[in-house]
């Protein structure tokens, strides 16, 4: 299912009728966001970070600064036109990493969610980063190592999400360790740049987290309420897999066991092959309208459940075969 020809197979194929009304209605969504915004709304609260930061104004930005050039050209823009090309691609980083992960037109469930609807409406950054994800693997799987390079570059911006999901993907790419060292030079190259022309950088993030730590009312990681047990949850990563299995169970674990997972960074796991399981996002409709912030923190039955699926059976299996081999 990863490999580079069913990858090119399902970039090809035909949009389903599914999958058009899907991004229709993502886009629709944005002119109606950028409209609100227009007429005094205040929606946007993530991108107008990003274009402050781009200004020289890092007081609310958690991210790599070599992504800081991208939001200074956004910002020679009108913002509303910015707003419109930033969630532009943000539904085109979505969509192609469900046609390089999954495929199918059960592709337009990553898309019909609150999460990408979140995303769209606030500015984040989650789809663009799945941009770079697919473009990551796609240039693995082809041995383009610049592409791949340039998408990991991008998905790197994001601590939390990119490197955890950068790794993995290094890792089950059937490479040698010359070619993934191949892949690392574009990033490699990014964060160099990036200290030249922002020398203190990763102290400031980090002094940012500190002083102004990220806003956690729906964070959905298990450790604020297990702490640093949560880290036991890698143990069945480590277990027999299929590729495509230990991809779903390390995003799954990701969502679970880091300090701090936003509710929007589950279109990470939504874009893998889990079937119509991301519509279930679609429960935050409910859970923000009854209890606001803390009803999302629930959404954290999503990706355990996904780890309960392919988790325990892996868990039975190796317990077996070490049994067996006891005999």
């Amino acid at each position: 299912m990863f490999e580079a020809a069913s990858i090119d197979k399902r970039l090809s194929q035909r949009l389903s009728l599914l999958e058009l009304f899907a991004l229709a209605l993502c886009a629709a969504m944005v002119l109606v966001f950028a409209w609100y915004q227009l007429h005094g709304g205040n929606g946007a609260y993530d991108l107008t970070n990003y274009l402050r930061a781009g200004q020289g104004d890092t007081s609310f930005h958690f991210y790599a600064s070599w992504i800081l050039p991208l939001y200074t050209l956004l910002g020679f823009m009108h913002p509303v036109a910015a707003f419109v090309l930033w969630n532009l691609a943000n539904i085109a980083g979505v969509f192609a990493a469900t046609r390089v992960f999954g495929g199918g037109s059960k592709a337009a469930s990553a898309l019909l969610t609150y999460q990408l609807f979140y995303t769209l409406y606030y500015g984040n950054i989650t789809g663009v980063l799945l941009g770079g994800m697919a473009l990551c693997w796609w240039g693995l799987t082809h041995k383009r190592w610049g592409l791949a390079g340039l998408g990991l570059t991008l998905l790197l911006t994001k601590f939390q999400l990119g490197v955890p999901l950068g790794l993995a993907l290094l890792c089950l790419a059937d490479l040698s360790w010359r070619e993934r060292a191949y892949s690392a030079v574009v990033p490699l190259l990014a964060l160099l740049v990036s200290l030249a022309a922002y020398p203190h950088w990763p102290v400031e993030v980090i002094g940012t987290i500190l002083s102004n730590p990220p806003n956690d009312l729906s964070s959905i990681s298990l450790w604020q309420w297990l702490g640093p047990l949560a880290v036991l949850l890698w143990l069945p990563v480590l277990l027999p897999l299929s590729k495509t299995k230990r991809l779903i169970l390390l995003t799954a674990t990701t969502a679970l066991s880091l300090p701090y997972f936003q509710h929007t960074d589950l279109l990470a796991l939504f874009v893998l092959p889990i079937g119509w399981v991301p519509l279930a996002g679609n429960l935050s409709f409910y859970l923000f309208a009854k209890y606001s912030w803390p009803g999302l923190k629930a959404l954290a039955i999503i990706p355990l459940g996904i780890y309960l699926w392919i988790g325990v059976p892996a868990t039975w299996q190796w317990l077996q075969a070490r049994l067996a081999s006891k005999r």
